[in-house]
């Protein structure tokens, strides 16, 4: 039996969401989006959940989109749908009600990084690193990066991560606000578990309009902006260097 993309349960008014998918970076496919979306929403709809941890399996986090798909589809109608679904992912963790913790046990990149600026409260171990990885493929930001990175950690730090490609360790994270804990590797897990039994045991009737309230000025114009980053990200998903750098990359991979 295929494991799932996106491993999901509910215990004690904390939902766990896991990205499955080790064996490449755990890499966005639609499918796993589209799991991802799921998750949140059975998350939502349990009347006890509060808070959600979310993590990656494996090494890896979050890799970024599965550049074999963006390959396969360039700019077409089945590429543009990959990237709404995306945003559409992104904006119902941003949007959501629960708290979400994010466990980045290593690399968050792309849309990974994306994925971990759309939580609430961000936990990094110390293998953990953070990359804009868009250029590489010669591809514009999408996940928000492109409008969340910048309120993160400020607007020169994000222009030299997105534009130059270097990585930000878990402790320029940490400097930079983007994260609120380092830890070591082994006591990540240990450390988001608590963190979110202790937040389900506080007043939790005030926390999801709190986030509301923090986020309020702001949603209607993200969900604009997920829709620019979509309208260009699969623009460029054709250009024949965005192809030409993905191939390269593949081939190096012996994908």
């Amino acid at each position: 039996m295929t494991e799932p993309v996106v491993l999901f349960s509910i215990d004690a008014g904390v939902a766990s969401i896991t990205l499955n998918r080790p064996a490449v970076g755990n890499a966005m496919s639609r499918e796993l989006t589209e799991s991802l979306l799921r998750a949140i929403r059975d998350a939502e709809a349990d009347p006890d959940c509060r808070v959600v941890v979310l993590r990656g399996a494996g090494r890896v986090f979050c890799g970024g989109g599965d550049l074999n798909e963006i390959a396969r589809k360039g700019g077409d109608a089945q590429m543009r749908r990959m990237v709404t679904t995306l945003q559409d992912t992104m904006f119902a963790f941003a949007a959501s009600p629960l708290i979400i913790i994010a466990a980045v046990g290593g690399a968050a990149a792309g849309a990974g990084l994306g994925l971990v600026l759309n939580t609430d409260i961000v936990l990094a171990s110390t293998r953990a690193s953070f990359h804009g990885a868009y250029g590489a493929i010669g591809l514009t930001p999408d996940g928000g990066v492109s409008y969340l990175l910048p309120a993160a950690i400020g607007s020169k730090r994000a222009s030299a991560v997105l534009l130059t490609g270097s990585p930000a360790s878990a402790a320029d994270a940490l400097a930079w606000g983007l994260v609120a804990e380092v830890l070591e590797p082994d006591a990540l897990d240990a450390r988001a578990d608590e963190l979110a039994a202790r937040l389900v045991a506080g007043p939790t009737q005030v926390f999801g309009p709190t986030k509301k309230l923090l986020g309020a000025p702001a949603l209607a114009g993200y969900r604009a902006h997920l829709d620019a980053e979509a309208e260009s990200v699969t623009g460029y998903a054709a250009h024949p260097d965005t192809q030409k750098r993905i191939r390269a990359l593949l081939e190096k991979a012996g994908k």
